[in-house]
Parts: C-alpha cells; sequence; structure tokens
C-alpha cells in the first residue's frame, strides 16, 4: 500500500486534475491511499471571504465564495460526464456554499472571526478537491470511495496548529480505511483537516496535507509515501532566486526535516516526524513530469561512510532578530528559564537560538504581538530587536567534520553584513541571519559556492523547464 498526495498546483483546473488522475490509475496495483488538497488558491479565497465578512462585508465575502463555487463546478463539467454522479456533485457543492455563506453572515453579525470559524470555514476546500478527485476517478472505472477526513484524523484543539492523537488515528483508520484497501478500493481523502473529539474541523497549518499523508502513511505502515507537487523534487534553492539551480536525488530524513524547518515550500516542517520512526520513504515527485525520478527522502544506512556535501539552501524572508541580557547577572539558567517560558506562553515561533554566559539572541519567523512579547521580557533586561531580517539554513551531510566548510561559508559572504550565526546542533545545518536587502545577493552568493560546477555530481540532477 502506498499514499499519494496531491498538492493545489496539481489540482490547479480540470486539465491538471485530469492528469492527476492518470497518474493515480497507473499505480493501482500499489492499492493508493489518495490525499489530496485544496484546488490552488482557495484556501486563500476562503481566508479571504472569511475576513471580509468579519470585517462587516458579508455579500462581498459571498462574491468571493461564489468564484470559488463556480470554479469547482467548471472542474465538475469538464472531468464527470455521468448526468447521476454530476447532479450528486452539484447538491453536495450547493449544500457546501449554503453552508459556508451561513458561517459568513454569522461573521458579519459577531465581527468576530476566531480560529475555530477560520478551520471550519477553511476546511471545505479540501471537501470540494477531493469530491472532485473521487468522482473523476469512478469515471475512468476506478472503484474510488470517497472519505471524511473528521471520519478518522481525530486532533487536538489547537486550531490551526492542530496535531493528532496518533493511537486514535491509527484506530480509526484501521477501521475505515483499512477495509477499502484491502478490497482495492481507492480512497480519496482530504490533507490539512482533521476533527476533534466534540466533532469541530480543525486544520494543521498551511501546506500541511504532505502532514497529513505521513500521519496516514505512518499509522497504515505503508511501502512508501509520494508527494505529488509541480517541481522536479528538492531543488538546490529557489529557483524564482537563484539560476542554475539542481535536483536532489536522495536526501535523509534528518535533511529534509531541517530543510523544510528553516524555510524550504516543498514539504510541511512536519511531514518527516511520522516516517521517521518507522523508515517510510518519501518520494517527491512532478506531477506534471511523472517520467522524472523526483527526490528520494529516507534513512541512510548507519554503516554507510557519509561524504561531507551541501544538499540544499532554504530561506525565510520574514524574520526579527531579538537580542537580550539579565540585568542581574546571577543564575543564568533562571535568566533562560523565564525567557523562554515568556516565547512559550506567548506562542512564539523561535526558530535559531543562539546563547553566551549571560546573553541569548534567537529568531522570530513571521509576525509576532511586538507590543506584548517585548515588555515581558525587558523585565529581566535590556531587549534590542532587529527587524526586517531574512535567515539562510545550509543543509547538508557530514558539514560537522568538513574542514573546509565554514571557511567556504564565511570566504562566499565577504562584505555581507550578518545579525546571526549559528551551527546547528544536528551537525547538518548552518543558519546565517542578513539583512532583508541582502537576501538575494547572499543566496546566490553562496549557491555559487556551493554548486558553480558546470557539471552535477552524482547527487544531483539539472531540473528540466
Amino acid at each position: 500500500m502506498i499514499v499519494m498526495k496531491f498538492g493545489g498546483t496539481s489540482n490547479r483546473d480540470a486539465a491538471a486534475m485530469a492528469n492527476v488522475l492518470r497518474i493515480i490509475t497507473t499505480h493501482l496495483a500499489e492499492r493508493p491511499v489518495v490525499v489530496v488538497s485544496a484546488i490552488a488558491d482557495a484556501t486563500n479565497d476562503l481566508e479571504e471571504s472569511a475576513r471580509t465578512a468579519a470585517s462587516g462585508d458579508a455579500s462581498r465575502g459571498e462574491e468571493i465564495l461564489t468564484r470559488l463555487h463556480a470554479r469547482h463546478l467548471a472542474m465538475v463539467d469538464a472531468l464527470v460526464s455521468d448526468k447521476a454522479r454530476a447532479e450528486n456533485l452539484s447538491r453536495v457543492f450547493s449544500g457546501y456554499l449554503k453552508e459556508l455563506t451561513t458561517l459568513l453572515h454569522g461573521l458579519a453579525i459577531l465581527r468576530e472571526l476566531t480560529s475555530r470559524t477560520m478551520d471550519a470555514i477553511c476546511s471545505y476546500g479540501e471537501r470540494f478537491s477531493s469530491r472532485i478527485v473521487a468522482a473523476g476517478l469512478q469515471e475512468c472505472g476506478v472503484d474510488a470511495v470517497w472519505v471524511d477526513a473528521k471520519d478518522f484524523m481525530l486532533t487536538d484543539g489547537n486550531f490551526g496548529k492542530a496535531l493528532p492523537v496518533m493511537e486514535a488515528v491509527r484506530s480509526n483508520l484501521a477501521r475505515v480505511i483499512a477495509p477499502l484497501v484491502k478490497q482495492r478500493q481507492v480512497p480519496v481523502t482530504q490533507g490539512f483537516i482533521g476533527v476533534t473529539s466534540s466533532g469541530a474541523y480543525t486544520t494543521m497549518g498551511r501546506e500541511s496535507s504532505d502532514f497529513s499523508a505521513s500521519i496516514i502513511g505512518a499509522a497504515m505502515d505503508a511501502e512508501r509515501v509520494q508527494i505529488w507537487t509541480d517541481v522536479d523534487g528538492i531543488l538546490t534553492a529557489d529557483p524564482r532566486m537563484v539560476p542554475g539551480v539542481r535536483k536532489v536525488r536522495h536526501m535523509s530524513f534528518d535533511e529534509a526535516f531541517e530543510l523544510s524547518y528553516f524555510g524550504a515550500k516543498v514539504l510541511h516542517p512536519n511531514t518527516m516526524l511520522p516516517l521517521l520512526e518507522k523508515n517510510i520513504p518519501v518520494e517527491v515527485r512532478n506531477s506534471r513530469r511523472e517520467e522524472g525520478t523526483g527526490t528520494l527522502i529516507d534513512q541512510p544506512d548507519p554503516s554507510e561512510a557519509v561524504a561531507p556535501a551541501v544538499k540544499s539552501i532554504s530561506f525565510s524572508a520574514d524574520v526579527t532578530v531579538v537580542s537580550l541580557s539579565p540585568r542581574k547577572r546571577t543564575n543564568q539558567y533562571l535568566f533562560w528559564d523565564g525567557v523562554f517560558s515568556v516565547l512559550s506562553r506567548s506562542g512564539i515561533d523561535v526558530r535559531t537560538v543562539t546563547t553566551s554566559e549571560y546573553r541569548i539572541a534567537f529568531t522570530i519567523a513571521g509576525s509576532y504581538d511586538s507590543s506584548a512579547v517585548i515588555p515581558r521580557l525587558e523585565e529581566f533586561g535590556p531587549v534590542t530587536v532587529f527587524p526586517e531580517q531574512a535567515s539562510l539554513c545550509i543543509v547538508g551531510s557530514g558539514l560537522r567534520g568538513w574542514k573546509e566548510f565554514a571557511g567556504r561559508v564565511f570566504g562566499a559572504l565577504a562584505g555581507v553584513k550578518t545579525a546571526l550565526i549559528a551551527y546547528g546542533a544536528s551537525g547538518l545545518n548552518m543558519t546565517v541571519v542578513v539583512d532583508r536587502r541582502d537576501l538575494e545577493d547572499a543566496l546566490v552568493r553562496l549557491h555559487r559556492e556551493f554548486f558553480g560546477s558546470s557539471t552535477p555530481s552524482g547527487e544531483f540532477d539539472v531540473p528540466r523547464n
């Protein structure tokens, strides 16, 4: 059994979804479980409709929903010729639209958008798209069955960033999905969403359908998990910013986790965690070029020597560096404990931390409420904030023992002002924080240093245009 996850760009329109259907049918012998994201931009539209309604403009929010509903109906018209099947989808989608409209009216009255309500609204994107994939497979003669994620994906109640209750998920999958696979049926379900014990829809964070696929794969002991996207695999850098990028043929779980955690968009950071324990491989493949090899992620053989190599460079363009020292230099452990307690209670997303005996500096990724956090930190001592920074994370194997590595990094970045440098505890990465205005220049320099040769080694392929 395999798990096949298809992202929003793979389901962008009817033509793209027809290609997804074709790919699935070529893997029927491997007994696939299909996990589907919302179509491209659907989640953005749902979020916009919710925020617009919460501002008091329910009619504008409804206009956004009506256009999104029409996009899905156009895909049904193109992919589903069976009249009864198409009419059933139309009824289901009309019901979804009615439910969403009711939610928007409530938001317009209350003028308050909670994370719980946002999750309820955003859950419809995956429900729309997965219904179409299931019906499209049936049109192809495949015995496909649509399964609502709420029937098995039990999560905690941390709306927007929910985590699975794995024992319950495992038991539910054995009851709901496993019998379908055993009967050679193809379950089609949703990524991104789950449900609390009280029945409320949750989401597990933006772009978390990969995480959903890995949860299912780990719980069902899948042979492998396939992540189908719109690039050839994991690349050495973002091709929108760096010329001459390459595709990485193979990565370890730890390398892929470091890369995604520090900014790479091709995988959700939590994707590796459920699969690591059971050593279930992940394939990142291009749905537009099925014949490509993609990138294989698995656990390397510990008995094999690993040659030092940089695999990829990821970045986060929205970073703040915060530095502080204690007002009284007595017990640094109490100081650290107090600082991290503030960050934990505030839900701050800290990515990189460096310390000296009496000073801490750390990065905050994305936006945060500085008025709520900084005054609480200032109770411990003076705080310095460096806004508008960007972090670059160089990920690879054997970096800690590579004598030339640090020198090559610093040589490449000569003349670039840095706000923080951290050599990762894992020995798999180095993070460098620079002024946001220098991000592209620094990224190009580092990529040229480690991937500048015109002939790729056996670790890399030149991606196709």
